[in-house]
């Protein structure tokens, strides 16, 4: 059910939206405490590495085991010139590649920052006559921090997946109630429909049967009384209003026959949903033939239908459930077009794969905020609701059969006109898809 599809996606969505802020708020509290771990460390290391003599390394426990930072130490004189080097790196303070660290290091405001462009992190600090500035190798840290970046990456979009999956999963236990009230509201409707329809049909003919025999009281059948009093006694002849009454009752009762046939259809409709259908018919033919038995009803109503139908258009489709279709768009566009109105009925081919139906009348454009909400159940507009134009289950009966056929269908406004507009797949007589 359609319904419920949409319940799950907005479950799945919800789901994930909740799950992408975790992980990625997660990613950034790991960022920021390692970069400000990264920035202590490597802080540490140059407090370290100004004090000590040696081989060059710095040493710190990582991953169980010790991990070695190279470092070296640039000498300067007054005139900023490297006179010493110490540390891991053996150069000799008459390499090229030194004096420009040290000028780099010497020309920058602060005493402590990052050479960006070597990988190194210095400390400046005043040593006799010049300064004696310290660095450590970056490029072991921002290696590490590339790779945890990738690992991690890697495991939030693997957990990510996997939770998306488990979402899904979810999500069809989480409907389950609602699919199977659905069900079950859906089942007692059409029980409730099928039941109701042999009651109606039997007070139907019983009322007209009655109207009959007190129109011709002398054919021989048993006049109609009135009510029985209630002290018993043998009523009266028939009241001049029996037959007025009797046609109220046979009028209402047609209109709850109406109404419970609407509902079964919509029912048997929607229980077909998800069927798929391998039948084709000429769509051509059904809208012509279809046009044709309205014109009469046009016709009393002083109503113009105009007709432009492309021949040939085949669909894979239920030819009893399209026709209804068409029934439905066409006693539409009679009920709602003002008098004197016109009503257009046009099949064409949109492209190789889509055909497309427009029915169009004539009245009063309908709201934008309403065009959906006329496909649902028992909808009518608030012009309507003192007519018996109808139950507000026709257009929804429409569009379960458009859905159910992987059509859609919507309305449009313009130039005085509601355009229903019905989309479907174009085929071909043996049913093949049209590319």
């Amino acid at each position: 059910m359609k319904e419920l599809k949409s319940l799950r996606a907005k479950f799945v969505i919800s789901n994930m939206l909740m799950v992408t802020l975790v992980i990625g708020l997660a990613f950034l509290a790991v960022g920021f405490f390692t970069k400000n771990s990264m920035e202590r460390r490597s802080e540490q290391a140059l407090d370290e590495a100004a004090l000590m003599e040696g081989n060059g390394f710095l040493t710190y426990p990582a991953l169980g085991g010790q991990v070695r930072f190279p470092y070296f130490i640039l000498i300067t004189d007054g005139e900023n010139h490297v006179i010493r080097v110490e540390g891991q790196y053996r150069l000799g303070p008459e390499d090229e590649f030194l004096q420009y660290i040290a000028a780099d290091s010497l020309l920058a405001a602060e005493d402590m920052g990052v050479l960006e462009h070597y990988q190194l992190k210095y400390l400046r600090t005043p040593f006799e006559n010049g300064y004696k500035i310290t660095y450590v190798d970056t490029s072991l840290g921002e290696s590490f921090a590339d790779g945890m970046w990738n690992s991690l990456a890697v495991i939030g979009l693997a957990v990510w997946l996997a939770l998306f999956g488990v979402s899904c999963l979810l999500s069809k236990w989480a409907v389950y109630p609602v699919d199977r009230s659905l069900r079950r509201e859906k089942q007692f409707v059409a029980d409730a429909s099928h039941e109701l329809k042999t009651p109606l049909t039997v007070i139907l003919a019983n009322a007209q049967l009655l109207a009959s025999a007190a129109e011709t009281p002398d054919s021989g059948r048993t006049p109609i009384s009135a009510a029985l009093p209630a002290d018993g006694r043998t009523p009266g002849p028939a009241s001049p209003d029996t037959h007025r009454w009797l046609m109220n009752i046979s009028q209402e009762a047609e209109e709850m026959k109406r109404l419970v046939e609407e509902m079964l259809a919509l029912a048997r409709s929607e229980a077909r949903e998800g069927m798929r259908i391998r039948e084709t018919c000429c769509l051509s033919d059904l809208v012509i033939e279809s046009v044709l038995s309205f014109e009469a009803v046009y016709y009393q109503k002083d109503k113009e239908l105009d007709s432009n139908v492309e021949e040939g258009l085949w669909v894979r489709g239920d030819e009893n459930r399209l026709r209804q279709l068409l029934r439905i768009l066409l006693d539409n566009g009679e009920k709602y077009s003002p008098p004197k109105g016109r009503t257009r009925v046009c099949l064409e081919r949109i492209n190789a794969r889509k055909l497309r139906l427009t029915v169009s009348n004539t009245g009063p454009q309908i709201p934008e905020n309403k065009k959906k909400e006329i496909f649902e159940r028992f909808y009518r507009s608030e012009d309507s609701r003192g007519s018996k134009a109808g139950y507000g289950l026709g257009l929804a009966i429409a569009k379960s059969i458009v859905e159910a056929h992987r059509g859609k269908i919507y309305v449009e406004s313009s130039g005085g006109e509601n355009h229903f507009i019905v989309e479907l797949k174009a085929t071909d007589r043996k049913g093949l898809n049209r590319k």
